[in-house]
């Protein structure tokens, strides 16, 4: 019996393989295959915890469609603007470095279009969502099962591709998708049927290799997803309409247009004539009941920063901007408190100075003010805003209080909400005064983190924090200026708590980004010490590290610091997923993938 000799990479590990470009794969030949290759390139394999079979399986489903030139033009911008840092000492690597295994991918055309396909489904649902969906095209084109890499194994193929496009416009495509003419309360953000996703986008493949000339998709929020790959990948003609027929994007008419997208929320669909090129998207309720797994995967849409409070919260921030003023009192004399703690003015109240730690200039006074309407626009063209606070800013600590306390009291009064204006009859509805805490929050969070101006928030991390600050004030235990503000109390906690609380520096920025809340993990039975003691982890292709990693100082302002970038942590050929301060323990320091 003969076999064949399947090369990937040199000894410098540079990929000599030559995998299939044209989509046809012949199976029984790579099943008697001999891999071959140098210690370097299995080194990055077991970096990225890939196996050789998943490798190839991952050129194999990069030889199902073809990218558009414009779309190959894009990934290969993105692959050359990847980059990392060295921590302290040169003992960890935070990115993608010299030695990513998507440096082994990218030598074929296969292997680009893999990662473009891997990356843009880590990017909107996730590692294990992504893997599900793979795992779907393989049974879609019949792959052998015998060769089908596990769900682990997808998901690592995943995880190594995920973040490259963060930076990209197409992050924020399906945000595009989504329109402005979708209620932003309305907009669903869970995952629908993979198997439905995956069929959608052997739709997509068929356009692209000119096996048909036009498709259509129908279903809920993630359908902005096969539009946003079929416009910004494949370089296709796309018309998105919602439910009423009403244009949300097209860069073509709908006679022309190469797929066509209708918003279709209802599981009533016997009005729709189906055709062998008619994708339905359905929920994906039977999915959670086969995969467990599945409770954690959702679909994670990016918003630009300028406009993203309109977005997430429309009509209750709308109300808010027109009472601005009083949300200007709050944070300009915010502003004031903070500037207080921070530079250790003598009396501060009854508030706890070993509770706070935003020593960075940006996170108080007149910097807090400038990180206001420098991450969120939409504010600075508020008439009067700005000023306002900067007058905030400049009273006494003892007015600053009391100015605070008045403010709420008005945001209150202002406030239609069932909590805030008690009524049986009321439906539930979004609270004025929780979001101007919301503000006040990512004004704080965001103005001690240090990014690229790409890395945008997303709109369930935005939800998520939201809903989190709402349950937390109806249980508050703290003062109302002590919860508004989010500081603590003297006597309030114990030496335990105050320590925890004042550890918790990452959990904010990964809500915010990632839309993964770990607020309160303290102490849990896999993972003992909790986010709370993490320096540094990998959260949906962006990495979170403690500025004490990068450089060692005593200096207050630079130990706050938190610096985001998109890819992993690895530490000599081997990625891990988060970075522990034991503190006085000793047995957990890295968590390996």
């Amino acid at each position: 019996m003969s076999t064949d000799t399947v090369q990937i990479g040199d000894s410098k590990g540079r990929n000599n393989h030559s995998f299939t470009q044209n989509g046809q794969v012949d199976w029984v030949a790579f099943g008697k295959s001999i891999w071959s290759t140098s210690s370097v390139v299995l080194q990055r394999f077991a970096s990225a915890g890939i196996q050789p079979i998943t490798f190839g399986g991952g050129l194999a489903l990069g030889s199902l469609f073809d990218l558009d030139r414009v779309g190959k033009q894009r990934v290969e911008s993105a692959l050359d603007q990847i980059r990392g840092v060295w921590s302290f000492e040169k003992i960890l690597w935070f990115g993608f470095g010299a030695r990513s295994f998507l440096r082994v991918m990218a030598d074929a055309q296969s292997g680009v279009n893999s990662i473009a396909l891997c990356s843009a489904l880590g990017e909107v649902y996730g590692e294990h969502g992504a893997a599900w969906i793979l795992d779907e095209l393989w049974k879609i084109y019949s792959f052998p099962q015998e060769f089908l890499p596990s769900h682990s194994q997808l998901s690592a193929l995943t995880r190594s591709c995920s973040g490259l496009l963060t930076r990209t416009e197409f992050s924020f495509i399906p945000d595009q998708m989504l329109g402005h003419t979708l209620d932003p309360s309305n907009i669903q953000l869970d995952m629908s049927n993979a198997g439905d996703i995956a069929k959608a986008m052997s739709g997509l493949f068929k356009i692209s290799k000119g096996e048909v000339a036009r498709i259509s998709v129908m279903g809920g929020e993630d359908c902005s997803f096969i539009a946003g790959f079929a416009q910004w990948l494949l370089n296709l003609t796309v018309f998105v309409v919602d439910e009423a027929g009403r244009v949300i994007y097209q860069n073509s008419d709908s006679e022309e247009a190469q797929v066509v997208v209708t918003y279709h929320r209802h599981a009533d669909i016997s009005p729709v004539q189906i055709s062998s090129t008619t994708y339905i998207l359905r929920q994906n309720e039977e999915m959670f009941i086969r995969q467990p797994t599945l409770q954690q995967i959702y679909f994670i849409v990016r918003t630009p920063w300028d406009g993203c409070l309109m977005r997430v919260f429309g009509n209750t921030f709308s109300a808010l901007t027109k009472a601005s003023m009083f949300l200007a009192d709050f944070l300009g004399s915010t502003a004031r408190v903070y500037r207080a703690l921070a530079l250790g003015e003598s009396d501060v109240g009854k508030l706890s100075r070993k509770l706070y730690f935003n020593f960075i200039e940006s996170s108080y006074g007149i910097g807090f003010i400038h990180s206001a309407v420098s991450i969120f626009p939409e504010l600075k063209h508020v008439s009067g805003f700005f000023e306002q606070m900067q007058f905030m800013c400049d009273q006494p600590f003892g007015e600053a209080v009391r100015i605070i306390e008045r403010a709420i009291l008005d945001l209150q009064q202002l406030c239609q909400c069932r909590r805030c204006t008690p009524s049986e009859t009321k439906k539930e509805s979004t609270c004025i005064l929780i979001l101007a805490f919301l503000i006040r929050e990512m004004v704080s969070t965001m103005s001690c983190v240090t990014k690229d101006d790409e890395i945008l928030p997303t709109i369930r991390g935005m939800r998520v924090a939201y809903n989190r600050i709402s349950t937390n004030w109806s249980a508050r235990e703290r003062t109302l200026l002590a919860f508004a503000l989010d500081l603590g109390e003297k006597g309030l906690y114990g030496p335990e708590e105050e320590m925890l609380r004042r550890l918790d520096l990452l959990s904010y920025p990964i809500e915010i980004l990632s839309g993964e809340s770990n607020h309160g993990r303290y102490l849990s039975e896999n993972n003992p010490m909790g986010l709370e003691y993490c320096t540094a982890t990998v959260k949906q292709g962006l990495c979170y590290y403690l500025n004490c990693l990068r450089s060692l100082s005593s200096c207050a302002e630079n130990a706050r610091l938190v610096h985001i970038i998109p890819g992993h942590i690895q530490m000599g050929y081997r990625q891990f997923s988060s970075v522990f301060d034991p503190g006085n323990r000793s047995d957990v320091r890295l968590s390996p993938i």
